[in-house]
């Protein structure tokens, strides 16, 4: 037998439990046909299941324990490994201009940086690919929400249901709107940075490798000319080469 409308009359805004006396939701809005039939309800989901959350994604804000948003979590992990990667390979293209270290080390360092970096923007692309995806869930959410609040707001102005329900309804509503409005903004922030940081290492994958200034050019080629165990003699601040003949 169909639940009437009257029987809603007073209840927007109440608890909505299941058979074994869980709260499934919170009731915030409801449509009818022309019969006054119930034909759904909009619930607030709260209490829908068991999840375990890792520690890395719990914070304490002003004393009360704060979940970060799993999309959020992953995608700030690969921002701050990635911009750390790449910084420590255009460092390491620094260090290469520097006769002292051997090539070898040199190359060996940039050779693991690069493939870490490989990895970590594989890691970026599906970040990137999960917050789109999310942002595209809120957009279908939030459609959801105007449609459950111009039925409310219907069946109020039709005298279908209380003051109080009409409020109730309202204000959990506009409340649950407002948290997807600072989700999506907080998306769109951290696609933004994850962008720009792919974007970083990627240019300096791409960077040509800098060059040994002239100068260390010349001093080494002089160097060379002397043979082995044989290094340059200086005086009065100038470099003089002998050059033997075998």
């Amino acid at each position: 037998m169909a639940i009437k409308v009257d029987t809603f009359y007073g209840v927007i805004g109440s608890e909505v439990r299941d058979e074994y006396e869980r709260v499934v939701g919170t009731l915030v809005s409801f449509s009818s046909n022309v019969d006054g039939e119930i034909q759904s309800i909009e619930l607030k989901i709260v209490d829908r299941s068991i999840e375990r959350i890792p520690g890395d994604r719990v914070k304490i804000v002003d004393g009360k324990i704060v979940v970060v948003p799993e999309w959020k979590y992953e995608a700030t992990r690969v921002i701050e490994a990635l911009e750390r990667a790449y910084k420590r390979r255009r460092a390491v293209e620094n260090i290469a201009k520097q006769s002292s270290i051997p090539s070898s080390i040199v190359e060996n360092m940039k050779r693991q940086l690069t493939e870490e970096i490989k990895r970590l923007k594989i890691k970026a692309e599906e970040a990137k690919t999960r917050i789109k995806e999310r942002i595209a869930e809120i957009d279908d959410e939030m459609l959801h929400i105007a449609g459950a609040t111009a039925n409310l707001q219907m069946l109020y102005f039709s005298g279908e249901i209380s003051d109080r329900s009409y409020t109730n309804g309202m204000n959990h509503l506009r409340k649950l709107n407002d948290s997807l409005e600072r989700e999506k903004s907080d998306a769109k922030k951290v696609l933004d940075k994850l962008e720009k940081t792919y974007e970083a290492a990627t240019n300096v994958l791409e960077a040509p490798a800098p060059s040994k200034p002239e100068d260390e050019k010349s001093i080494q080629a002089k160097g060379e000319k002397q043979g082995p165990g044989k290094a340059p003699e200086k005086r009065d601040g100038e470099l003089i080469v002998k050059i033997e003949e075998a």
